[in-house]
């Protein structure tokens, strides 16, 4: 009885079927190997956002801003490191949403002077600073990003005073807007508008050295502003109403 071997073109036919299982092999491991390197990247990517997002909403939704004309200490501004013609780059605000350390809460010492000076002043107003300007360095250049700058409690001087960090880096500038009741515009002065209201929300578009922008939207509950009780703007972008 003869045996019958493999013909040349059944050799060809079981090598090409090789190649090809042996390739889908090879970019199924790679996909998963890109993945499993680039998986972290994007998870710390995902939290720094949520982190982000977390701390901007606590801080603007505590916004408060007292009806008596006479209080200095409370307020919420757009600023411009460019001057008055420029465009708004900063936003500062007081706000009761800035949280008590935790250490604060945790220390069984009763001394409160010790406490104010391993922790600081805790609870009550806190001033608020939200600028791609660090404060006392304004000519560094290689500073990119969202700096933030808490004072507790606020002083009536909102171009200083407390502690900064960077809260996000690589961002190249920052674009505030305000809901006014019926539109949205891109400033708001408690201070010299004659009026104290607060806009009924807040929403930051943050432009990155790499990648998309971000927009970020915040309602501020402290505000009465709504379509039927908006803010009428001035020619200069300040509020004004009841």
């Amino acid at each position: 009885m003869k045996r019958r071997g493999f013909t040349l073109l059944e050799l060809l036919v079981a090598l090409g079927l090789s190649l090809i299982l042996i390739g889908a092999i090879s970019t199924s491991f790679q996909l998963a190997l890109d993945y499993s390197r680039t998986t972290p990247a994007r998870l710390n990517k995902f939290q720094d956002e949520v982190q982000l997002r977390r701390t901007l909403a606590q801080l603007i939704s505590g916004a408060y801003v007292s009806s008596d004309t006479a209080d200095n200490l409370t307020y919420l501004a757009t600023q411009s490191s460019g001057g008055e013609a420029g465009t708004p780059d900063t936003l500062v605000f007081t706000t009761l949403g800035q949280p008590v350390a935790g250490g604060f809460l945790l220390s069984d010492s009763p001394d409160t002077e010790e406490l104010n000076s391993r922790f600081g002043p805790q609870g009550g107003t806190s001033e608020v600073s939200l600028s791609t300007v660090p404060v006392g360095e304004p000519n560094q250049t290689d500073a990119s990003g969202l700096f933030l700058r808490i004072q507790t409690p606020s002083d009536g001087d909102p171009t200083q005073g407390g502690t900064e960090r960077l809260l996000v880096s690589g961002v190249t500038s920052v674009t505030f807007e305000f809901w006014d009741g019926g539109s949205w515009v891109d400033t708001w002065d408690t201070v010299n508008s004659g009026s104290r209201r607060l806009p009924a929300a807040i929403r930051m578009t943050l432009e990155f050295s790499e990648g998309d922008p971000q927009t970020m939207t915040f309602r501020v509950p402290g505000s009465d502003v709504t379509a039927a009780n908006p803010i009428t703007i001035t020619g200069g972008g300040a509020p004004t109403g009841p």
